[in-house]
């Protein structure tokens, strides 16, 4: 491999880096966003099983929404392990050992 091959490969790796760079953090947003959205829901089913036990009105919808949560931060995660491994992955082509 030639210089120019090298360095146009080492910028295209540098280019994607920085890339990575700002699309981590919004993954990592992203799966924020949806474990506060569990725990939100956590915390009103809590409210409505203890409304059931003392016989009172309560909403058992959150069952509904729970498979889609999981589902949603699972996605998420998967999407924010992919991109450490890419970074992972670049960062070693970089190294000149």
């Amino acid at each position: 491999m030639n210089d120019t091959t090298t360095t146009s490969a080492e910028q295209a790796i540098k280019d994607e880096l920085r890339r990575l760079g700002w699309m981590i953090p919004d993954a990592q947003r992203r799966l924020n966003e949806h474990a506060q959205t569990m725990f939100r829901r956590a915390e009103r089913a809590v409210k409505d099983m203890e409304a059931m036990m003392a016989n009172q009105p309560c909403s058992m919808s959150w069952v509904d929404f729970a498979e889609s949560d999981l589902r949603n931060a699972r996605e998420a995660k998967a999407q924010l392990e992919f991109l450490y491994q890419q970074r992972t992955m670049l960062e070693f082509f970089l190294r000149k050992d």
